[in-house]
Formats: structure tokens, C-alpha cells, sequence
């Protein structure tokens, strides 16, 4: 259940490269059932950085980059260059995965992702 307090960690970070228009998808647990997740784009914000383009599901879905809306329209929530949010999503724990997809537009910019509960 997501708790409106500070985030605290309940898991390992791991670290997903983006590919250029071909997303990568990685399992995720925690030590402890969570449903919130805080997601890292490390990437340069002097306007070189990329965007990445997020998805986290209860299963192996890909991200996707929209290029609009009605079909065009995509899963993928963006995290802009040098920025960190914390999402909820699915529940993960140290036996049941929760599956985060990742997308770029260009290059092949790094997110962290740590599971934990909290804003």
C-alpha cells in the first residue's frame, strides 16, 4: 500500500539502460511487498540529455514512445533528464516480480529504479 511519507528503500536499485527505440525490460523485487517505486534519470540536463520513457507492470510489457495520441498513444510515463519521481505501480517482493520497461528516443540513457514505499 503506498504510504504518504518520506521513501524508504525495501529493496536494491537496479540500473536499466535505455535503448534507442527498442525498450528494455527488467525484473524488480523487494524485500518486502511495495507498490512504489523512486526512478533516477542520471542523464545530462544542459540539453543533451534523453528523456526515458517508463513502464512498470505485473508483467513483461514493453514501453513504448507515443508519437501521439488514439493509436500513436503509448505506455510509457516520461522522466525528463536529471529528474527523479516516485511512481506506484504494481506490488512486487522478494517472490513475486514486478517488470519495469524502458525507452529512449536517442543514445542509451541509464534510469535507477529502487522498490520502497513513501513521496
Amino acid at each position: 500500500m503506498a504510504n504518504n511519507i518520506a521513501f524508504q528503500p525495501m529493496g536494491k536499485t537496479i540500473k536499466v539502460t535505455a535503448g534507442a527505440n527498442v525498450a528494455n525490460t527488467l525484473a524488480i523485487t523487494a524485500d518486502s511487498p511495495v507498490n512504489q517505486y523512486l526512478v533516477v534519470n542520471h542523464e545530462k540536463t544542459n540539453g543533451t540529455g534523453n528523456p526515458v520513457y517508463v513502464c512498470i507492470s505485473a508483467t513483461s510489457s514493453n514501453a513504448a514512445l507515443p508519437t501521439g495520441n488514439n493509436a500513436n498513444a503509448a505506455y510509457g510515463i516520461p522522466v525528463p533528464p536529471g529528474t527523479m519521481f516516485v511512481f506506484s505501480g504494481p506490488q512486487c517482493s522478494n517472490t513475486t516480480p514486478a517488470y519495469v520497461s524502458v525507452i529512449a528516443e536517442s543514445d542509451s540513457p541509464e534510469l535507477y529504479i529502487t522498490p520502497g514505499e513513501g513521496l
